[in-house]
């Protein structure tokens, strides 16, 4: 398993889980091809979209302005202003990739307050939920609907 996660990191794969509590999967996906990051990174500001309790930083002073950064970030959120990296904290989703490349150590990745992280839901069906909320794609009766589906096909599988 850890071999898999160093070839991920390695090619810029973002790890990522269910993004719930109760996390039933794990994945290392790319912004082009993975809907999931596709769909966030649409967003203008796909930091609000997902839980996570990082957030990429960067020291002004040992950044040489290389662009591997850049190249790696699954979300855009990194330009170069004046030869230097510059973090658009709005677009990061703290995956760390521009940290483990950056030959000058001047990427880290810093932990949100506690009052600055957010909410992580408990399971995979509510935070589907709260993201068609969110992007105003789903309707009350959808999300009723969806929220009945779940229950039923629970129901169904406890007892066969």
């Amino acid at each position: 398993a850890m071999e898999i996660l160093h070839r991920a990191e390695k090619a810029g794969l973002v790890l990522q889980t269910g993004n719930a509590k109760k996390a039933l999967f794990i994945c290392t996906c790319c912004g082009c091809c993975c809907g999931a990051l596709r769909s966030i990174k649409s967003d203008p500001c796909p930091a609000s979209r997902v839980s996570t309790p990082f957030v990429a930083c960067l020291n002004q002073d040992t950044c040489t302005g290389c662009g591997i950064c850049l190249k790696r970030c699954q979300m855009d959120a990194i330009e170069l202003h004046n030869g230097r990296a510059w973090v658009d904290t709005d677009r990061c989703i703290g995956s760390g990739l521009c940290v483990s490349t950056c030959p000058t150590a001047s990427f880290y990745l810093l932990r949100k307050p506690r009052a600055k992280q957010p909410y992580v839901p408990g399971t995979l069906i509510e935070t589907y939920i709260r993201l068609g909320r969110a992007s105003n794609r789903m309707s009350v009766s959808s999300l009723i609907k969806m929220k009945i589906n779940s229950v039923t096909d629970r129901w169904n599988t406890f007892n066969e």
